[in-house]
């Protein structure tokens, strides 16, 4: 790419960025806007920080699990709020007293948070952080104020967020799936070179951190689109729908490690004899025509294309193995990889 279009391309980049969260973002600005004017104006709060805090975290730029976040973020902060509050008359204001308060918020996070309330960062995050703000601004309220502050929120958070916004969980689920597809479709169509060595390996390496982090966005889609259709009531009708497809997009982890066990397979098998991969070329084809058909496909898939995969990749597992030890290895990794595309598709 020429010095001229570089920028051009991080402009494109930036744009599409920025128009696929636009939804997320009008509403996590709503609702910190309406967080303040419900802690300001209805309840009279002086300094109403933490409730437009509280909203704006909890939603933050996209949909992906805003109720967990929610929970989490309120209960992490009134822990902060509480351990600051009970601390501050012993150990008053300055750098050793923040350090003090941290330390004591941190252990209490730690301990306290069990269950998903203490999954990822969310909650020691915004104990540690609430903690310090009541030392540093111990001026602006009382505690009580500043707890109902995350409490409204937390509320509005929730009511913009999950009862009138409710994520889409089926196009959340079948954008991840698509987004692991089309790595293994990569993997799928990559030839090892003749001459395969280092650089093949490196490829491999490369392609299984890929996986692994579209594998991780795919665990919160899965978890996403299942309190979705649990809590956010425009959503509660769709959820055997979304549950069955939730547990069908599972099979993508079976796939995802199939597909690069094949390819670390093909590698080793070259090492060893140069171009004896070439005799799998047409079952691994078979295997890449499906998921970039499956990819080209509209949502949700036609029951014809479903059976004439089926039928594609039930002639690869059916298939006898080779006598030879290393194709037969190779052989059936296919096999294998055929049938984790076929428990991925639909039955109805």
């Amino acid at each position: 790419m020429t010095a001229a279009g570089r920028p051009r391309s991080f402009a494109a980049g930036a744009v599409g960025r920025v128009r696929a969260v636009a939804g997320p973002l009008s509403q996590t600005a709503i609702a910190a806007a309406v967080a303040w004017y419900a802690a300001h104006d209805l309840l009279g709060h002086a300094q109403p920080f933490f409730a437009p805090i509280a909203a704006a975290v909890a939603l933050s730029t996209n949909h992906m699990q805003r109720s967990r976040r929610t929970v989490q973020m309120v209960v992490g902060v009134l822990l902060g709020i509480g351990v600051s509050e009970l601390l501050h008359p012993l150990v008053g204001n300055g750098a050793v007293s923040i350090g003090v308060v941290v330390l004591v918020t941190l252990f209490a996070a730690v301990a306290l948070g069990v269950g998903f309330v203490g999954e990822g960062m969310m909650f020691v995050n915004q104990a540690a952080a609430s903690a310090v703000l009541v030392i540093a601004l111990h001026k602006a309220g009382t505690g009580g104020e500043r707890a109902v502050d995350a409490l409204v929120g937390g509320a509005v958070a929730l009511t913009i967020g999950v009862g009138l916004f409710p994520v889409e969980p089926l196009k959340l689920l079948w954008a991840a799936e698509a987004g692991v597809l089309r790595a293994v479709g990569e993997i799928l169509e990559r030839r090892p070179g003749r001459a395969a060595d280092e650089v093949e390996m490196e490829w491999v390496l490369a392609a299984s951190h890929r996986i692994h982090v579209l594998l991780t966005a795919l665990t919160q889609a899965r978890g996403t689109a299942r309190t979705a259709v649990r809590v956010a009531p425009r959503r509660l009708r769709m959820r055997p729908l979304v549950e069955a497809e939730e547990r069908r997009v599972a099979h993508l982890y079976l796939l995802a490690g199939g597909a690069l066990a094949l390819a670390r397979t093909m590698v080793d098998l070259e090492e060893l004899e140069p171009g004896a991969s070439e005799r799998f070329a047409q079952g691994v084809d078979t295997l890449a025509r499906a998921v970039r058909e499956l990819l080209a496909t509209r949502r949700p898939w036609p029951r014809d294309t479903v059976a004439a995969l089926r039928a594609d990749l039930q002639g690869l597992r059916t298939e006898p193995l080779p006598h030879g030890r290393a194709d037969a290895v190779l052989a059936a990794s296919i096999k294998r990889t055929a049938g984790d595309v076929v428990r991925l598709l639909p039955d109805g």
